[in-house]
């Protein structure tokens, strides 16, 4: 699927005031004297004034943004330099958003932890029980699971970031059975897609979702995804969750975090993924991880900022 333009929301929604206008305008002309005409004239030449301008705002917009990511390369070049960073995708994750977001961690010099592509039965409300099942029977050596937070996606976050995580120093490392015997068992569950030998330790995990705003049929996953990174972050490594902007609605898993003063606190968010600076703010973001820092960025009105500062040479 193609990354959405940025203006396109602006436009939509000042084109769609301007029709609301315009089909007003239509329903009045026959109560008025003239017919109506010189009014519907007039918003006629409004409406196509308005046309103009948000195809230039369009225009900026993407210009700004191909501007962003002509210059992300050189931006993020090294900043990761031998540093293990793990991606994981949702099911609802967009390819190009992925593809975009590693080839960054790439350029930054990152060194690939794996890929965990998590399918849509790893937050489904009727495979709930089964990963919490999994879970318990498979729990890495040392690691332990809340009792007072009993959701699948707080469980599951504590058992994979106890077997993904780079222990903190001085602290041993989770033994690589026991990540292979977590990691197996979710994927024979048909939970995750994972090839168990490319993955290492890592030292920060990014996980990408898509635009699911947590209402409707979105609103179990959206609840689970969003105590699954928060979990992720009560381990000493990074934990990145980026999305598109519609994912950080209040009731969406980006604005779940946001809104959560414990663990979510610890968690980066990135709300627009689809675009080059959310992409770039995703790697700055991780770095800003490494270094012991968080923020909530992108365009909602929820972030802090649209992208943490690049870190000096």
């Amino acid at each position: 699927m193609s990354s959405t333009r940025p203006g396109n929301v602006i436009a939509g929604l000042t084109l769609g005031l301007a029709a609301g206008v315009a089909a007003g305008a239509l329903l009045l002309a026959p109560n008025l004297a003239d017919g109506g005409n010189s009014q519907l004239r007039s918003t006629s030449t409004e409406l196509d004034d308005l046309k103009v301008a948000n195809e230039l705002t369009v225009a900026e917009a993407d210009a700004a943004d191909s501007y962003i990511a002509s210059t992300a390369p050189a931006t993020v070049a090294g900043i990761l330099d031998n540093t293990p960073v793990m991606v994981i995708t949702t099911a609802t994750a967009e390819q190009d958003d992925v593809d975009a977001v590693e080839a960054l961690l790439r350029d930054a010099k990152a060194i690939d932890a794996g890929h965990i592509a998590l399918t849509d039965k790893f937050f489904s409300k009727d495979s709930a029980d089964r990963l919490k099942s999994i879970v318990a029977t498979t729990l890495p050596a040392g690691a332990q699971l809340s009792v007072d937070k009993l959701d699948p996606g707080t469980h599951a976050g504590q058992a994979l970031g106890a077997a993904l995580y780079a222990p903190a120093e001085g602290k041993p490392e989770t033994p690589q059975e026991d990540r292979a015997l977590l990691l197996n068992a979710l994927s024979g569950a048909g939970m995750i897609q994972v090839d168990p030998a490319a993955i290492k330790p890592a030292k920060a995990i990014v996980i990408i979702t898509g635009g699911e705003d947590g209402t409707g049929k979105d609103e179990f996953e959206a609840h689970n995804l969003a105590s699954f990174a928060m979990a992720l972050g009560g381990f000493d490594g990074g934990s990145i969750l980026a999305g598109r902007i519609t994912a950080a609605t209040s009731t969406g898993p980006i604005g779940q975090v946001r809104s959560d003063g414990g663990d979510g606190l610890k968690v980066s968010t990135i709300d627009s993924v689809s675009m080059a600076y959310g992409r770039l703010a995703t790697v700055l973001a991780t770095r800003e991880q490494i270094d012991g820092g968080s923020g909530a960025y992108g365009a909602a009105s929820s972030a802090e900022a649209a992208s943490p500062a690049p870190p000096r040479r």
